[in-house]
């Protein structure tokens, strides 16, 4: 197959093309021969922020928006448009909620806003999760470490219910991506602190059921014909709780310094403490459950296939070993294909799902000066209509 890849990096609600770096030649003091140093173009410059041309970012890389800019607060980190087009919602990772008319960019509501008039409608630390229903009416925000799902009146702008994760198999959730099966007509939603998938029925709005999934789900996202749902897994380990430490005791009993070094022989098998404590393992690194993709077949409620994409731990690439995996972390699906974003490992990974298997990956390639540096972190990605276009959003 033919793709494209474009590649965008996106702050706030305008994109931005991949920053340019300059060559500059000194000379050597031992060999005393010209040597092409690279910097970037802002190293002496301060930030700035530049509506209207160049700003300069706190790397002194420089961002020159498509086109045009608009203001909003910090911390944005999940922005999805409304079915009909109209209507952008940007949360942020503060609690903060911002909605842009897409006519008219001016036209940006803060929630809460600074006077007041418009109340909290996000409490607490949320997550990237937006998904809208069908009419654009009305959104559903990842209420992050609330463990619930706000319900949103785009119209009214206020917040009109929530439905919470926490049950008592379950305290203490915490919301991550969600999307809206319209078909079914229920929500999905990712639980991180619980390594599961949530389904939501959202006629009652009562949780149906729940499946597990792997270490800290990210991102989630539906096959065409809504029969799988693909889940990125970010987390290499589940940490397991400190022998003999409790909420009244843990200022004398908790670990001071950590029980082994990662990745080793100890840290998967486990470690005795010079006072007879035994520190259970963290088990393997390359384990199903660690840095991959789970494809969930919705019938039957349960994961049919769990796929390790990237670069692995202990893979010798480039003549230097990897050591940190991969980070998936956003899925794209077309008809035949699903892509993954690979954060650490600076490359898509290519799913076959009709054959369930991984067929390669897509190296990402920017400037032949700074590629062997690393270090772009694909973060999200998006598939165009005619799937002849990836663009993928780098960090």
């Amino acid at each position: 197959f033919i793709m494209t890849i474009r590649f965008l990096l996106v702050i706030g609600v305008f994109t931005i093309g991949c920053c340019s770096l300059l060559a500059q030649n000194s000379i050597s003091e031992k060999t005393k021969t010209p040597v092409s140093v690279l910097q970037v173009p802002g190293l002496n410059d301060y930030c700035r922020i530049n509506p209207g041309g160049a700003s300069i970012l706190p790397s002194g890389r420089h961002v020159t928006p498509a086109g045009k800019t608009i203001r909003i607060t910090r911390a944005p980190f999940g922005m999805k448009l409304t079915p009909d087009g109209k209507k952008a919602l940007i949360l942020h990772h503060n609690g903060v909620l911002t909605v842009v008319d897409t006519d008219n960019l001016d036209n940006a509501v803060r929630i809460p806003s600074y006077d007041n008039q418009r109340p909290v409608v996000l409490d607490g630390t949320t997550f990237l999760g937006i998904a809208f229903s069908k009419d654009s009416k009305i959104a559903y925000l990842s209420g992050g470490d609330k463990g619930n799902v706000v319900i949103f009146d785009i119209e009214k702008l206020v917040k009109t219910g929530e439905i919470s994760l926490n049950t008592p198999d379950f305290e203490e959730s915490f919301t991550s991506d969600l999307i809206i099966d319209y078909t079914r007509n229920e929500l999905l939603v990712l639980d991180r602190a619980h390594f599961r998938l949530v389904r939501i029925d959202l006629n009652t709005r009562k949780i149906t059921t729940s499946i597990k999934t792997g270490r800290i789900p990210f991102g989630i996202t539906l096959s065409p014909d809504r029969e799988w749902a693909f889940v990125a897994n970010v987390g290499l380990y589940e940490y397991p709780a400190v022998p003999g430490v409790t909420k009244t005791n843990k200022d004398t009993m908790m670990l001071r310094f950590p029980p082994y070094a990662t990745p080793s022989k100890e840290a998967e098998e486990g470690v005795t403490l010079p006072d007879g404590r035994k520190i259970p393992g963290l088990g393997s690194p390359l384990a199903d459950e660690a840095m991959s993709v789970w494809m969930i077949d919705l019938e039957k409620n349960q994961t049919v296939v769990k796929l390790k994409t990237g670069h692995q731990i202990g893979e010798m690439i480039e003549e230097s070993e990897i050591i940190g995996g991969s980070s998936p972390n956003s899925v794209a699906v077309g008809s035949r294909f699903a892509y993954v974003t690979n954060a650490t490992n600076d490359n898509v990974s290519v799913i076959d799902y009709k054959n369930r298997k991984l067929i390669g990956d897509i190296p990402i390639k920017v400037d032949k000066r700074i590629d062997k540096y690393r270090g772009l972190m694909p973060f999200g990605i998006c598939l165009s209509k005619d799937e002849k276009t990836l663009y993928v959003a780098l960090l």
